[in-house]
């Protein structure tokens, strides 16, 4: 291939290069309805960029797309391995070859800017680098990047089934649509999943934590100005179980929210709602200086042996496992002060309490200790992600022990 391209591979030393190259490195190749290749692309990686190493289309496939293919597929398989910048070497525009200035057209016409011509880079010849960003797909189109077949309800039922689940189930669920992909009928479809397992005998609960109506002065994602705090603890509206937003907590616990039969209890910070014959005797009371710990919706939880669902997430995202760390000698030792508005006796209030410090930095690491001493999680695939399941009761009793000898220093 490259001997039938003498004005791009002239010099038989940098095609002895490119052959051992390819012989080595997975490549690209194009071939026709035979079989046969009729074009090539070698990758190179560098720490966070990809490089087009080489790529050759046989002479009588020029103009037929054959390339434009090549740069597609490696642009892709780069984008899905986290590269964040690509690029091409190729002979800078000082340099009068008609060949080479069609080469930099086909790289500009394919988004490659010039970035900078050097002279010391090849022996005799000027270097091009041409550079194109990756755009990072997100939302709804990144679900899509990352999905094989739509996630359908049915999907979905089936594996909460695989994960524990059962009719008359008693569940905490925990989610992240955008991390198993894309979900036909998004937070709803799941929501539904949800129901037609656990049937109208169970009860499904879910956090639904609202962060600004907290402290200011702790405020991290982002952090405000010193000068704000005052205003905010003056101005803040009062926790209303039903106006107050909730804190990125996802589709499928917003859709589940706006459910009529749906209730939330009255933490202004740390709120859950529930769904189910059981929903307000969980839910009620749930004390300021106990957001997940003794009389919390948490402690009933536990006491109903729930099980806990983590569809997309894992025990980093668990919410019951800092009923584990309230229940620990370290809790003791770290309560401090926190702020909210809420109404007391009729009349908004800025209402200072004190909670424990609770930290879940290290509930990933909680999680694989527990999986690997107990074997009591299950992992179902699903799309792109996993259905994580596992009794509340077993992975918090766990927890107690594995957080008080971890967080001993």
């Amino acid at each position: 291939m490259l001997d039938a391209l003498p004005s791009w591979f002239g010099i038989p030393e940098s095609n002895d290069e490119y052959v051992s190259f390819v012989q080595t490195h997975p490549t690209w190749s194009a071939v026709d309805d035979k079989g046969a290749v009729i074009g090539v692309l070698a990758p190179m990686r560098h720490a966070a960029s990809a490089e087009i190493y080489l790529i050759a289309v046989l002479p009588e496939w020029h103009r037929h797309g054959v390339g434009r293919s090549l740069v597609a597929a490696f642009e892709a398989a780069a984008a899905a391995d986290g590269v964040r910048l690509l690029q091409v070497k190729t002979l800078g525009p000082s340099h009068p070859d008609e060949g080479y200035a069609r080469t930099r057209s086909f790289y500009e016409a394919l988004g490659y800017a010039p970035l900078e011509e050097f002279h010391d880079l090849w022996p005799d010849n000027p270097a091009l680098i041409m550079v194109k960003p990756v755009l990072v797909a997100t939302g709804e189109a990144a679900a899509v990047a990352r999905t094989g077949a739509p996630i359908t309800r049915a999907m979905v039922v089936a594996a909460l089934r695989d994960a524990g689940l059962r009719r008359g189930s008693v569940a905490i669920v925990h989610s992240s649509l955008s991390r198993l992909g894309w979900v036909l009928g998004g937070g709803q479809a799941v929501v539904e999943a949800l129901w037609e397992v656990t049937g109208t005998e169970g009860t499904i609960v879910m956090p639904s934590l609202s962060s600004d109506w907290s402290e200011p002065s702790r405020w991290q994602w982002p952090p405000v100005p010193e000068a704000w705090w005052q205003t905010i603890r003056h101005e803040m509206p009062a926790y209303d179980a039903a106006l107050t937003p909730m804190t990125h907590m996802g589709e499928v616990v917003e859709c589940f929210r706006h459910h009529p039969a749906t209730v939330r209890s009255p933490h202004p910070a740390d709120s859950f709602v529930a769904n189910g014959p059981l929903a307000h005797q969980l839910l009620h009371p749930h004390a300021l200086g106990s957001a997940f710990g003794a009389g919390s919706p948490l402690a009933r939880l536990y006491e109903c042996d729930a099980q806990i669902v983590l569809l997309g997430v894992g025990h980093g995202n668990s919410t019951s496992l800092h009923l584990a760390e309230s229940r620990t000698r370290w809790a003791s030792r770290h309560v401090i002060p926190y702020g909210t508005a809420m109404m007391v006796d009729g009349e908004r209030r800025w209402v200072v309490y004190d909670d424990i410090d609770y930290d879940s930095d290290d509930f990933v690491a909680l999680g694989a200790a527990f999986a690997a001493a107990t074997g009591g999680e299950t992992r179902v695939p699903l799309g792109a992600g996993e259905i994580i399941g596992c009794s509340m009761r077993e992975i918090v009793d766990f927890g107690i022990g594995w957080l008080d000898a971890t967080r001993q220093s």
